[in-house]
């Protein structure tokens, strides 16, 4: 009897840790941003940004909130590269403009009061081609609609998509 109790647990222990490291290692498996996409989009809304004549901060997080490129161009508002942080940190928070956050902030004014979330229009999540929600970039320095308008240029030039 004190055998198979044994053997129980040892066989309950072993399935435990089979399911725990395979479900680890589906974890590792998600979809990432990577320093060279992150680039990309710095990029790409810095080329567009420098057509429009804009001078913009941008800010690119993965989905840890996690800075991983940022640039503040020639002439671009030192006030606006916090701005330009939280927009990314929004997006990359959740999985969505940070415009959408702004609207929905209108009926629950808390959400204004939450660390580094932005209720600005001017960030945009960042989504693989299957839809997965990879981070945020982040951009201030001219209109919000301008600001969103060059997030979404930048992530479209890195080959990735700003909605799912």
């Amino acid at each position: 009897m004190k055998n198979q109790m044994s053997v129980s647990k040892a066989c309950l222990l072993g399935a435990l840790l089979i399911g725990a490291s395979s479900s680890g290692s589906a974890q590792d498996m998600r979809a990432a941003l990577s320093a060279a996409s992150a680039k990309a989009i710095i990029q790409g809304c810095e080329a567009y940004a420098g057509e429009k004549g804009w001078r913009l901060n941008i800010a690119v997080h993965d989905q840890g909130n996690n800075l991983i490129a940022f640039l503040r161009m020639d002439g671009a508002p030192l006030g606006s590269k916090d701005i330009a942080q939280w927009k990314a940190n929004s997006s990359a928070a959740f999985p969505r403009a940070s415009k959408v956050t702004a609207d929905r902030a209108r009926d629950f004014p808390a959400i204004g009061f939450a660390p580094n979330i932005a209720i600005f229009e001017g960030g945009e999540a960042i989504f693989t081609e299957d839809g997965s929600h990879i981070g945020g970039v982040g951009v201030s320095g001219a209109r919000g609609s301008e600001d969103a308008e060059c997030a979404r240029a930048g992530i479209t030039a890195a080959g990735l998509k700003f909605s799912r």
